[in-house]
């Protein structure tokens, strides 16, 4: 019916009308009128509807770990005099986000659904939808604008708009409880005591003494100066603040293989967050290096170590919105000359595979006076793990086995069973175990910070 009503409708009417005045027939010229006049109108009211219509979208969480809901909020107005009949509300959602209390349709677009929603608005009148959006894998998704279709009280004649924007969902990766890491260090992700006395931490104050000429002001004890008659200062214990940088290498599979192993990329994210938590909990300098690119631009995944009160949130935001796709090789991040890490850092170094450039580069930061810790998240042997010498190496394969086969850790259900397996190892008759889960039910997930009483 709506193909048929098109602008010749108008033509057809007025000719209409035409025909009668000339053959004089009254009948005629009102229906040609009428039909006219109620095409007109229809045109017209059609090209209103959209118009001081005020869409919102509102999350009450932009950032919130796997497991966890927001709330979204989808609120129009109808701020004009001019009644909407009828008005259909298409929005897209990315397929991890589920949406418990409502409805959802295939898109033609890859790993995103469609909600719909239809209504009419009378004139003034506002109208929300409240939602509840559950995060099932970590990531940064887009909600994308919103389109709206709307048209004359007939339906003969429509028209669609976008508006609303687009608005952004970071889930952060899960994060797990690591096993005791045994290392030289007694507190590898925490503050070292003692060092030279030019380091002094202003959180330490262990005595005080007489005000010296070139003190800070800041160093100053306003209430002890009150109580000697005399400027008096603190002072500090010497001690060097670690900076610990998370080294995550994306590579999952030896060089000669193309594709990734969802189930060691995952891994590696779980333990690069946990570790970047329980650095920061020990209040070290955090940093991240990662051989991948942030969405949607070409630069490397690269956080200065910092103690600022979000660096935590930044380093698990940019954990979360790692993909498959790798940039470069982590040998050559880390090594690189315009890539120098902070002096004496400890590096936590989390890979599934090692090839002889990584190794090299490891051997390389240690000789440069840093402390080099590897994370190991894959199954089987290394070829070139004997070329790390005293480097030490902890294998997390068999804890995050136990993680997931009692369901606190999880595989993405889109891509589990698409999981490249790895080659043999070179030199071996057997072959590396399948990496792909076994069939069970899905738990829910769950992804808390142990000790953080907020959310990042």
């Amino acid at each position: 019916m709506r193909a048929l009503v098109t602008e010749a409708w108008l033509v057809a009417s007025g000719g209409l009308v035409l025909i009668g005045l000339l053959s004089q027939a009254d009948a005629i010229v009102v229906l040609g009128v009428l039909l006219l006049a109620s095409s007109g109108v229809s045109r017209l009211w059609s090209r209103l509807a959209l118009e001081e219509l005020h869409y919102e979208r509102r999350l009450e969480h932009t950032r919130i770990f796997v497991g966890e809901s927001t709330q979204l909020r989808l609120s129009i107005a109808n701020r004009k005099r001019l009644p909407v009949p009828w008005l259909e509300v298409q929005e897209r959602f990315a397929t991890p986000m589920e949406i418990p209390d409502a409805a959802v349709h295939p898109s033609g677009v890859p790993r995103t659904v469609v909600l719909y929603r239809n209504t009419s608005l009378a004139p003034s009148e506002q109208l929300s939808w409240p939602l509840t959006l559950r995060a099932v894998e970590r990531g940064y998704y887009r909600i994308g604008t919103t389109r709206l279709r709307s048209g004359d009280l007939f339906g003969f004649f429509e028209s669609q708009r976008e508006v609303g924007g687009r608005s952004a969902l970071v889930v952060y990766p899960q994060t797990i409880p690591l096993p005791q890491l045994n290392v030289v260090h007694a507190r590898p992700f925490g503050d070292q005591r003692g060092g030279h006395p030019v380091f002094q931490d202003p959180e330490r104050v262990v005595g005080l003494r007489d005000y010296l000429p070139g003190d800070p002001m800041k160093r100053v004890d306003w209430k002890a100066t009150a109580r000697a008659a005399r400027l008096v200062s603190r002072v500090y214990e010497p001690s060097r603040t670690r900076a610990v940088v998370i080294a995550l290498n994306i590579t999952t599979l030896p060089e000669n293989t193309f594709g990734t192993n969802v189930q060691l990329l995952e891994r590696g994210v779980a333990v690069a967050a946990s570790a970047a938590v329980a650095a920061f909990d020990e209040r070290s300098a955090l940093g991240l290096i990662a051989n991948g690119s942030f969405p949607d631009a070409d630069r490397p995944i690269r956080i200065g170590a910092g103690r600022a009160p979000e660096q935590l949130n930044r380093v698990l935001e940019a954990l979360a919105m790692i993909s498959g796709f790798t940039t470069s090789r982590l040998a050559d991040e880390l090594t690189g000359r315009a890539r120098a890490l902070p002096a004496g850092a400890t590096v936590v170094v989390v890979t599934a595979v090692l090839d002889e450039s990584l190794a090299a580069a490891l051997r390389r930061l240690r000789s440069e006076g840093h402390d080099v810790l590897v994370l190991k998240v894959g199954p089987g042997d290394w070829e070139h793990g004997a070329e790390l010498g005293p480097i030490p190496v902890i294998s997390l394969d068999a804890h995050l086995q136990e993680l997931e086969d009692s369901g606190v850790m999880r595989l993405p259900e889109v891509s589990a069973n698409a999981l490249p397996l790895p080659p043999p190892p070179r030199g071996r008759g057997d072959t590396l175990p399948d990496p792909r889960p076994a069939a069970s039910p899905r738990p829910d997930p769950v992804s808390t910070v142990r000790g953080r009483g907020e959310r990042p």
